[in-house]
This record gives C-alpha cells, sequence and structure tokens, in this order.
C-alpha cells in the first residue's frame, strides 16, 4: 500500500508506553496498573525558532543526536514513575525520603542510567578495541606495517562492534520486559503507518501495518555504525589502547553529524541503491520490534492523537502524569505560598490529604494532583472545607472497598478448603 501522507510525528517505546513527537509538542501515553492510559503532554520549541546551528548542516546532527539521548532517557525514566506513583511507598522508601530529603526512586534510575551508559561503553567500544588486540597479539600482526593493515585492523574492530550489537539486540529480546517494549515498538511504528496510509487511526486499521518503519532510530543506529567504521579506518592505529579509546570517543559527535546528513539525504530519494543501503538497517527492525497486542496499539494511538492535537492548536493545555511527590519539598512550596504560615500550610495539607497532623508526620510522599489542590487551597483559588469533606469521603470509600477486597481474598480459601473437604467426605 502506498503512502498518502507524509508526518513529521515520531516517536519511541517507553515503559508500558509510546512517546511521541511531533514539531511543537512531545507526549507520552502509559497504560498504568489499573489499565488505564493515562498522557503527559508538553509544547516543545520548533527547530525552525532555535539557534542556527540546530539548521547548520554537521552541527544539526550533533545537537539532534544529543537532545534526542537525553530526551530519550528522561521519557524512559518519566514513564517509570508511572507505576512507582501507583503504589504505597515501602519503610525503606519512607525513611529514605525523611533522612536524605531525597526519592529513592530518582537515585535508583539515576544510578541505572550511570551503569547503562558505562555498560555502553564496555560492549561497544572497549570491548571490540580489546578483542582486536588480543587478536593481533595471537597472529603477530605488526600494526604499524603499512596504513593497509592499519585501515585493516579499523575496519575487523567495526566488524566486531556491530556483531555485538546485533547480539545485544537479540539477547535483550528474550527478556520479557523488554520485549514487552519492542512490542510498544511495533505499535509505534504501526500507528504512524497507519496515518501515513491514509486511514482512520483505529486498532482495526493500525492492526494490517507492517512493524518495520524506513524512519525507525534502529535503522539510524545501524547506519551509524556503518559510518563509525568508516570514519575510525582514517586515524590509524595506535598499539595504546586507552588512546584509541579516547580518540572513538572523541569522533562520535562527528560521526552523529555525518550519519545525520546520509539520513537526510538517503531520505530524498526511492530507487534500489537507497534500498539496498537501508535494507540492512529495516532487517535490524525484526529484533528490535514486535507484534504489538491491540492495547498497546490504543496507548500508541493515544500519543500519536495528543501530539497531532497540539501541533495543531498551541493552546490545547498541557498534561501531567499524577506521580509521587516528597512530602517535604510539597510542604515547603506549601508554606511559601501561604506567606510563611506553617500551621495555615499544615492545616491545608492534613484537610487534602485526610489525615490527623500527627499522621502528617510520617507522610512521605504526596501525589501530584493533591500538591496541586493544596496549592490551589493556598492561593484561595479552592475552598478549604469542602475539600476537607471530599478528601474524608474518598478515604472512606477508599478504606471501604479494601475491606470489601480483604472479605473477598479470605474468603475464597475457605471456599475451596470447603469444596475439598466435601469432596472428601464423597469419597
Amino acid at each position: 500500500m502506498a503512502r498518502k501522507r507524509c508526518t513529521s510525528i515520531g516517536g519511541q517505546a517507553v515503559i508500558e508506553g509510546v512517546m511521541m513527537r511531533g514539531t511543537r509538542s512531545m507526549a507520552t501515553a502509559v497504560r498504568d496498573e489499573k489499565g488505564n492510559i493515562v498522557v503527559e503532554s508538553k509544547y516543545i520549541k520548533p527547530t525552525k525558532d532555535k539557534n542556527f546551528l540546530f539548521r547548520t548542516p554537521f552541527l544539526r546532527g550533533i545537537f539532534n543526536f544529543v537532545g534526542t539521548m537525553f530526551m530519550g532517557v528522561g521519557t524512559l525514566l518519566r514513564s517509570g514513575e508511572v507505576f512507582d506513583g501507583e503504589t504505597q511507598p515501602s519503610k525503606v522508601e519512607k525513611w529514605f525520603a525523611k533522612t536524605f530529603k531525597v526519592d529513592v526512586f530518582s537515585v535508583v534510575m539515576a544510578f541505572a542510567v550511570v551503569v547503562g551508559v558505562a555498560l555502553s561503553l564496555l560492549l561497544f567500544y572497549f570491548l571490540p578495541q580489546l578483542a582486536v588486540t588480543g587478536i593481533a597479539a595471537l597472529f603477530k600482526i605488526d600494526t604499524d606495517a603499512n596504513i593497509g593493515v592499519q585501515i585493516g585492523m579499523n575496519l575487523l574492530e567495526g566488524a566486531i562492534r556491530m556483531l555485538i550489537f546485533v547480539a545485544y539486540i537479540a539477547a535483550t529480546a528474550l527478556m520479557k520486559d523488554v520485549r514487552r517494549t519492542y512490542m510498544y515498538h511495533g505499535a509505534e511504528h504501526k500507528t504512524i503507518s497507519c496515518y501515513e496510509h491514509g486511514l482512520e487511526l483505529t486498532v482495526e486499521n493500525a492492526r494490517t501495518m507492517s512493524t518495520i518503519h524506513d524512519r525507525c532510530g534502529t535503522t539510524f543506529m545501524f547506519l551509524t555504525m556503518v559510518i563509525s567504521v568508516l570514519v575510525f579506518s582514517l586515524t590509524g592505529w595506535s598499539d595504546q589502547l586507552w588512546l584509541r579509546l579516547l580518540l572513538r570517543l572523541a569522533l562520535i559527535p562527528i560521526v552523529a553529524g555525518i550519519s545525520y546528513e546520509v539520513l537526510k539525504f538517503l531520505a530524498k530519494f526511492d530507487n534500489k541503491l537507497v534500498r539496498v543501503i537501508k535494507a540492512p538497517g529495516l532487517a535490524l527492525q525484526k529484533l528490535t520490534t514486535r507484534q504489538p497486542s491491540d492495547d498497546m496499539l490504543e496507548v500508541a494511538i493515544a500519543a500519536f492523537k495528543t501530539v497531532q492535537a497540539m501541533d495543531e492548536d498551541p493552546n490545547l493545555p498541557e498534561l501531567r502524569f499524577d506521580t509521587k511527590l516528597l512530602a517535604h519539598k510539597v510542604q515547603k512550596h506549601v508554606v511559601e505560598v501561604c506567606g510563611g504560615d506553617e500551621a495555615k500550610a499544615k492545616e491545608i495539607m492534613c484537610a487534602v490529604l485526610a489525615v490527623s497532623p500527627e499522621e502528617l508526620e510520617h507522610v512521605s510522599h504526596i501525589k501530584h494532583s493533591k500538591a496541586e489542590l493544596m496549592l490551589m487551597i493556598a492561593k484561595g483559588e479552592a475552598d478549604l472545607e469542602a475539600e476537607r469533606e471530599k478528601a474524608l469521603a474518598a478515604k472512606a470509600e477508599e478504606e471501604r472497598q479494601l475491606a470489601a477486597s480483604e472479605t473477598e481474598e479470605t474468603e475464597q480459601p475457605q471456599d475451596e478448603c470447603d469444596e475439598k473437604t466435601d469432596g472428601e467426605e464423597g469419597e
């Protein structure tokens, strides 16, 4: 089926969801633990309104690479907060928040990012260098013999790096959580393709689309690795492993700039040569995407429609996930809005949370929506007593549902026991 329309909207898979990014907005849709689709969106500055460096050939590729990397990691971590916000803080989390005034989830995620970056450097830069050095020593290759040998060593290193890259993707696909992320990746592609083929954005239509898309970042990553092999091959070969490693890291921005321009150039054409060049990257998508379920397509469509609407109408409000905030930071903000009146601030917080002053001292986290309500009351934009009654009613209903749930759980094993007893008597 030929494409009937184009779109600048692209995206990425996140934890149990999809992020879509358009010309002037971005939105992340996630299915939370209750099964609901929640969306967070915000406006971003269009490229045409940014500094001229973001539009300068080769330099724009570097800025785009860095910006996309930070935005991607940030969105991934943000989607994880949705699930952290759905669960009650553990005793460790509460102690950590009270003692160090820091959210333990943020610390863990920051540590995970650092470990991830270190692992990437180890796998894709240090390990190939070490392997080639070992091969040269094993076969007594004189790396200073001539430039041909040096280029050959660089090409061998690049080939090993690409093999490790493919093996890494294939291995991570075996992990359940990563495989679900790859399914959301497929949902992202299907949704964008559905729109580009002029079909109504429905689950039924998106389901018929391919999980492969020629604008996928996987193709860009593979193209970048190929270009890095060519660029690194022109740098000679040093016997000092650490020197070669530093040189490769220093050349990453240059490789990113060149790769970006090559990809934009290839996007202008559709012929046999271009298809051959893109083929390996497209084939690699068979590893980084999986067939999504219908509920995943619903999430991707929600993100796409949100971006589409915000790109068309800059007056639409931004949306925010209802995640947890540190209680002491919320209290500090409420006190400031109350003009430094701590007693009034605590009264507002107790009313919204439906807790006593003594219980408030043990609260470590507060949902963003409740923090916003506290600030509205402090500013006089909401009535304290009315919100107190709502909070008490909501708490009573929550306790009622919890009690009913616990009753069902205790009754179920008893029924099973009774059935078993009846069966034994029958024998």
